[in-house]
């Protein structure tokens, strides 16, 4: 079983070692009512089992079983599979087979992931944001969790996270923390709302399998939610916290905003906002799961940019 994986299970207690005992029979029974067989697990992954899987045609395929409901800060797999089905495919991984009652989704193979490129943190930036502009058509908001939903409910997990982990962030992080995610909830507008991935980085874009370039790339796991496009923007901006800081963290953070800002047309004041937020709720989370570095880089570069002005349009 992944690491990572282990590490959720951990978390949901005698819960999770059921779902490992079942497993294998579950697995057995989708391999035989899917007419697939399934192979090695993939790494990685927080919430779900990925394995490779292969078909009875000899079509290359992903089984993804997903963890049982529990785990504060995971995205409800009737919220993610709901969002594939809204996408239909491209610029997102098409759905093959799905069973609700067994939180089960037969996927198309994809290629290697973003982060194992090679590529400078510029160019995955750039590639995150021209894919997941591709994937923002409107959609109705009874369809998926708002962002104004998702606002409120990040600023009740930050506050009540930062307390039961015994304050690992300065206050003044988790003060700006919460105050954005009320101003991101107050400026929510249904009529300018479209559907974001939520949860878009480097290990969650991966190349299509027909692109020997680099340059066609698939979403995966997405969270799924009916928001602004800087709500999408904001999510990839969180992430290579090691690069801020080494470096002079504040102007770096908002160089990236700003370029990010120019490329895609969107309000930078609303990507730093969500930049911050996700920040924040992310290292939370990490610590939670027991990732202590990891979310100690999150945490501190909270910390560096807690008094530091969002930029303006």
């Amino acid at each position: 079983m992944p690491g990572r994986l282990m590490a959720s299970l951990q978390a949901l207690g005698p819960i999770g070692q059921r779902w490992i005992d079942d497993l294998p029979g579950l697995l057995a029974s989708l391999e035989a009512e899917w007419s697939i067989s399934c192979g090695a697990p993939f790494d990685g992954g927080n919430a779900a089992y990925v394995a490779e899987a292969l078909t009875s045609g000899g079509t290359a395929a992903v089984l993804k079983v997903a963890l049982p409901a529990g785990i504060d800060g995971f995205t409800p797999f009737e919220q993610e599979l709901e969002t594939l089905l809204l996408a239909q495919g491209d610029p997102y991984v098409a759905v093959i087979r799905h069973d609700m009652e067994r939180r089960s989704v037969l996927l198309e193979r994809l290629g290697k992931p973003l982060a194992s490129l090679g590529w400078s943190t510029t160019r995955q930036i750039e590639a995150l944001t021209s894919t997941l502009a591709r994937g923002w058509p409107p959609v109705a908001t009874e369809r998926l969790p708002t962002g104004a939903a998702k606002a409120n409910w990040l600023a009740e997990f930050v506050t009540r996270a930062w307390g039961d982990l015994g304050h690992p962030c300065s206050a003044a992080a988790v003060e700006r923390a919460v105050a954005y995610s009320a101003e991101r909830a107050a400026r929510f507008r249904p009529e300018a709302a479209v559907l974001v991935h939520g949860d878009g980085h480097a290990h969650n874009l991966l190349l299509a399998q027909d692109s020997e370039n680099g340059a066609c790339f698939r979403l995966t796991d997405p969270e799924g939610l009916v928001s602004e496009p800087a709500h999408d923007l904001g999510v990839v901006l969180r992430a290579w916290n090691q690069d801020l800081l080494a470096g002079d963290t504040a102007p770096l953070a908002l160089s990236r905003c700003e370029e990010v800002a120019s490329r895609s047309g969107v309000d930078p004041e609303a990507i730093w906002q969500w930049a911050f937020i996700e920040r924040v709720s992310s290292g939370l989370l990490l610590l939670r799961l027991g990732h202590q570095e990891e979310a100690a880089a999150y945490l501190d570069v909270s910390d560096r940019l807690a008094d530091v002005a969002s930029p303006r349009a």
